[in-house]
């Protein structure tokens, strides 16, 4: 599959313009967060990719910035905390918490009730769930539930439908 067909899958699904996704593909190409394929030949993306490209297109990061500020997306641990030593049942970080609602997705789960937010401005994700809990993963070491600024929290909303649709298409599209 090639960028501009990923593109257009995300579009569809998640509201996110083309160009932009264009762009954020490109760039993470390029610092090694997203597969780039062989010479003549398009990239296979996977379910890591397709939550990488997600990650990174929701962060509203600037292009120069989308890498890093994807890759701590990813990294955010749940309500900051030092899980390293926590029971295998808690997810380590935001990266596999995404992956394994993206494997519920391809499983034939449903997500529906489920909105997932991804804050702009630092890594933060949140799963807001049908009953009104909500799961945060933040910056390593950061107060759990709280803004590590005074400015206006702005979040990318992703409706779990949405994204068990996108997951699809973007893993299984021939």
């Amino acid at each position: 599959m090639t960028i501009p067909e990923l593109a257009e899958i995300v579009e569809r699904h998640l509201g996110i313009k083309r160009s932009r996704v264009t762009s954020v593909a490109r760039a993470l190409q390029a610092a090694g967060a997203l597969s780039k394929g062989g010479p003549g030949q398009a990239p296979e993306f996977s379910r890591d990719d397709a939550v990488a490209l997600l990650a990174g297109v929701a962060t509203g990061a600037k292009l120069e910035a989308v890498a890093s500020a994807t890759r701590a997306l990813l990294a955010a641990t749940p309500g900051g905390a030092d899980v390293r030593s926590a029971p295998l049942c808690i997810p380590r970080n935001a990266e596999i918490q995404l992956a394994v609602l993206a494997s519920m997705s391809l499983t034939g789960d449903s997500l529906e009730g489920l909105t997932i937010e991804v804050v702009h401005g630092w890594p933060e994700v949140a799963l807001i769930w049908a009953d009104g809990k909500v799961q945060r993963f933040q910056a390593a070491g950061s107060v759990a539930n709280t803004q590590p600024t005074n400015k206006s929290r702005v979040a990318t909303r992703i409706a779990g439908d949405d994204f068990a649709s996108f997951i699809k298409e973007a893993t299984t599209h021939g």
